[in-house]
Formats: structure tokens, C-alpha cells, sequence
């Protein structure tokens, strides 16, 4: 029988920290909406207004390039004034992006009704859907709340159908991302397809916590698009060297932990810390998913010892090109010999990686087994002498990993991305979870402190499987114009981040955390 729990400690995030969370994702994906809006009603419904909508576009992206102003933009593209009145006229108009609008004008039809119909549908779910996670509006306002949802239901599926048609009847390289984004809109439209079934499916079981996580786990997957045009905006902001395409590139190392990070944002504004919570039996997944792991020890005592390895021999041997001989074939010079460089003059910065990420996966792995066992209702696993060493590993590890990136740097042009940016996400990341980890383990909240774990666990291997699918992509055939494009080195990065699914799919069925508690 289910039992009451007693009142939760007070770990709510702060009143202002959560409501600041919530209102930027209402107002920043609220912005990205209706820019859409204005792009499905302008730019993608031209075709089906004039006949030689080509040649307008053509135009237009000619006037634009002789005048290099706004006014001439906007001509263009209502989106591309919109991300130019943050950052310059000159950017975007200077890039790929113009030209694209001339291939949205001239693709054949059946392309041009599926990206409308994408476009225009999508824009709801930017416009409203933040509000369903703001939790004072739902509250207030569930006739609202429900009208929105179904509308988001309504919307969305035929919204990702549509572009997966497109997908499949458009060659990668005519996107402006190229590949790594062809390969991770398959795969987050797809997840995200299941996200929806998955909580309309919880949401008849009055499962209302795991509908609430399935709900943000797709809307994380929704907003890869705008968080795409933020990146270039904000990165700009920070960057203003670097060129549009090149600038592109590095979004795609944030793309994967931004959408899911906001997923599992969402998930946390919204948990009820402060309710009596009812303990209720954890699903067959979440059961089968623990045994699993704890049969898993040994074999993860030594992917412990693999991981360690593998970094080392990169470290030792100077980098990818060196340990992958291969990887010049595919990969930016610029970025082989940045690597190359910044390991060999930062040696210090380079040994706290690889020990501190090595040892901090086997610390992980053995805290996370000791709060699986641990019985309901015994005292939970505090912090002790081997979470601090997590902790103090996790940190060393994750702050190696951003000097490194720090030290590898972005190069100003496409054709010598260094790739910087992937080593230091990645070392953000270990830091963040690492030292959530440990706040949760001090506050004896072992369901947090589990998730957090996850995290870090699919997190902290992302050096050994880079190398790994590296040497893999190496020895594949590989489009040249794909390889100009700087997708030999993102691609490879790309999977290296995919164990971060699985810790989506724990933070969906540890609503354990909170309803099973």
C-alpha cells in the first residue's frame, strides 16, 4: 500500500531563481514562436503566392549584399532581420543562410507544403508552450492549461511528421547544419514523437508527475531550432570575430546538453518539494534499469579503468592526431595542431583531466550502487570520504577539461575550427553535476543525489568515446562537401554525447525522485 511520506526537507530552488528560469524560457520561446509565425506566413508561404518567387528572393538577397543593411535583410527573411538587429546585418548576410531562402523557393512543392506545414505548426508549441511549466499558471489557470495542452497535442505530432518527410526527401547537405543536424533531428524528432505518446499514455493513468516529465523531455527536444538561432546570437555576442558558419559549427557542440538540460530544468521548477508525498512502487523499468547496474559492477570497475587508459594514451601520444593518424583525413588541420598544442604546453591543466575525470567515474559508479541498495526508509548515504573525493575529482577533471578547451580556442575561419568548445561544455557539465551531486548527497536527498549521478556517469566518458568514434569515422567514406563543412569533427562529437539520452530517460522514470519517491 502506498504510504504517506513525511514533509520533504526544504530544498526548493529559491522562489526567484525558478520563476527567472521559467519566465526566460516563456519569453525566449515565446519570441522564437512568433518569429516562426512571421517566417511559415512570410519567406515559405512566397511560393504559393508568386510565380516567380525565385526570382524575388534572388533579388532581394542581391539588394541586401550590395546595401548590407537591415532594411535590405528583412526583405530576405523576417528571421534573419530579427537575429541581425542583435548582432549585425553584416553576419548573416555575408553567410550561407540568404541562399537558403532561395532553395526553400525553388525545392519542389510537395517540400515546400511540408516545411510550411512545419513551420506554421511548430510556431504554437514556441509561442504557448513554455507556459505549461510555469506551475503558478497552471495552477491558476487549468482550463487553460488543458485548452494549450490539447493544442500542443493537435500541433506538434503533425508538426514533426512533417518535417521528417522533408528530412527524408532532403539531401543532408542541403541543410544548412549539414549532417550532424540531419542525424539529430531523426533522432530528437523522433524522441520527441514518443515523449508525447509517452505522457498522454501517464496522463491516463493519472500519472501526473511522469506525464509532467515526458511533457518536458519532448518540449526539450522541440526547441533545438530556437535554441540553434539564440546560440548564434549570444555566441556572437561573445565571439564577434568569428564568422557565421564557423560560428554555426560550434552551436552544434552546445545543441545536445541545452536541450536536455532544459528538459530537466523544467522537470525540477516543477517537482513539489515542499508537499507530503505519497511512496508509491517504482515502474518495472525503473526496478530493472537498478538490477541491471548493480549486476553491471565488475564490468564497469573495469570500463572505469578503460576510460583512464584511453584518456591517458591520448594525453601521453599529444593528441587525436597522433593517437588517430587517420583523423587527418577527415578532420580541420586547425584543429589537429591547436590540440596538438595545447596539450603539449598544458601539461598541468591536461593531467587534472584525465585523473580527475578517470577517477571520478568508478567513485561515481560505486556511490550511485550504494544508494541503489540502500532500503527504504534506512538513512540515506550522506557525504562522506568518497563523496567528497567525487566531488573534489569531478571538479579537477571538469576544470582540466574547459582549460583545455580554453587553451585549444576557436580559430576566426570555418576551415581551422579548432573545436575548442567541445572540451569545455564538456568540462561545464562534469563541474555542474559534480557539485549537485554533492550538495544533494549533504542533504541526504538520495533520490536527487542518483539522478545527479546519472548525469555525471554519461557525462564524464565523453573524451574516450570522442577518440573512440574518431578512429570509427576515420575509416569511413566521407562527401568532401561534408568534410569542408567541418562535419568530420562535429559528427564524432556529436556521439559522444548520446549516453546523455539515457540519463533523460532516468530523469523521466526517477520521477521516483518525487512521486515514488
Amino acid at each position: 500500500m502506498p504510504t504517506t511520506l513525511p514533509k520533504a526537507n526544504a530544498l526548493e530552488p529559491t522562489s526567484l531563481l525558478k520563476h527567472f528560469f521559467i519566465l526566460n524560457v516563456i519569453v525566449w520561446m515565446g519570441l522564437a514562436g512568433w518569429i516562426s509565425l512571421l517566417e511559415g506566413t512570410t519567406r515559405f508561404m512566397l511560393p504559393f503566392q508568386h510565380n516567380d518567387a525565385a526570382e524575388m528572393v534572388q533579388q532581394a538577397v542581391e539588394q541586401a549584399r550590395s546595401e548590407l543593411t537591415l532594411e535590405s535583410l528583412r526583405a530576405v527573411s523576417e528571421e534573419l532581420w530579427a537575429l541581425a538587429s542583435l548582432t549585425s546585418a553584416e553576419r548573416f548576410i555575408n553567410s550561407r543562410l540568404p541562399e537558403h531562402g532561395l532553395f526553400y523557393a525553388t525545392m519542389p512543392r510537395a517540400n515546400q507544403v511540408l516545411m510550411l506545414v512545419h513551420v506554421v505548426l511548430a510556431s504554437f508549441c514556441m509561442l504557448l508552450g513554455g507556459l505549461q511549466f510555469w506551475p503558478a499558471f497552471r495552477k491558476r489557470f487549468m482550463r487553460a492549461h488543458r485548452a494549450v495542452g490539447a493544442l500542443y497535442i493537435l500541433t506538434v505530432p503533425p508538426a514533426i511528421v512533417a518535417v521528417m518527410v522533408y528530412m527524408a526527401l532532403t539531401a543532408p547537405h542541403n541543410i544548412y547544419d549539414h549532417l550532424l543536424a540531419w542525424i539529430a533531428l531523426w533522432v530528437f524528432a523522433t524522441l520527441a514523437l514518443v515523449s508525447i505518446a509517452m505522457a498522454v499514455r501517464a496522463l491516463r493513468a493519472k500519472r501526473i508527475f511522469e506525464h509532467q516529465a515526458w511533457m518536458a523531455l519532448s518540449f526539450g527536444c522541440l526547441a533545438v531550432a530556437p535554441f540553434l538561432r539564440l546560440n548564434w546570437v549570444f555566441l556572437a555576442w561573445i565571439f564577434p570575430d568569428i564568422d557565421q558558419e564557423t560560428l554555426n559549427l560550434v552551436t552544434l557542440s552546445l545543441m545536445l546538453p541545452q536541450t536536455l538540460l532544459l528538459a530537466w530544468g523544467l522537470v525540477m521548477v516543477n517537482r513539489q518539494f515542499e508537499r507530503r508525498m505519497i511512496q508509491r512502487k517504482p515502474t518495472r523499468l525503473a526496478q530493472q534499469a537498478s538490477a541491471l547496474f548493480m549486476a553491471l559492477k565488475w564490468p564497469l570497475t573495469g570500463a572505469s579503468l578503460m576510460l583512464l587508459l584511453i584518456n591517458a594514451f591520448w594525453a601521453l601520444s599529444g593528441g587525436t592526431l597522433a593517437t588517430i593518424p587517420a583523423s587527418a583525413n577527415i578532420m580541420p588541420q586547425g584543429f589537429l595542431l591547436a590540440e596538438a598544442h595545447a596539450l603539449a604546453n598544458h601539461r598541468l591543466a591536461l593531467s587534472g583531466m584525465v585523473i580527475g575525470l578517470g577517477a571520478a567515474f568508478p567513485l561515481a559508479v560505486r556511490l550511485l550502487l550504494s544508494l541503489l541498495q540502500t532500503a527504504p526508509g534506512a538513512k540515506s548515504v550522506g557525504f562522506g570520504h568518497e563523496s567528497t573525493a567525487l566531488v573534489l575529482t569531478a571538479m579537477v577533471g571538469g576544470l582540466g577539461s574547459m582549460a583545455i578547451g580554453n587553451a585549444i580556442g576557436l580559430q576566426p575561419d570555418r576551415t581551422l575550427l579548432s573545436g575548442g568548445a567541445m572540451w569545455w561544455v564538456n568540462g561545464l557539465c562534469v563541474v555542474f553535476f559534480g557539485g549537485l551531486t554533492g550538495y544533494f548527497l549533504l542533504k541526504r536527498q538520495a533520490p536527487l543525489a542518483k539522478e545527479m549521478l546519472v548525469f555525471l556517469l554519461c557525462i564524464l566518458p565523453f573524451p574516450a568515446l570522442f577518440l573512440t568514434t574518431s578512429a570509427v569515422a576515420a575509416h569511413l567514406p566521407w562527401s568532401a562537401v561534408y568534410l569542408e563543412a567541418g562535419q568530420g569533427l562535429i559528427v564524432p562529437a556529436g556521439f559522444s554525447g548520446g549516453l546523455l539520452f539515457l540519463a533523460a530517460l532516468h530523469m523521466v522514470f526517477s520521477q521516483a525522485t518525487r512521486e515514488y519517491n
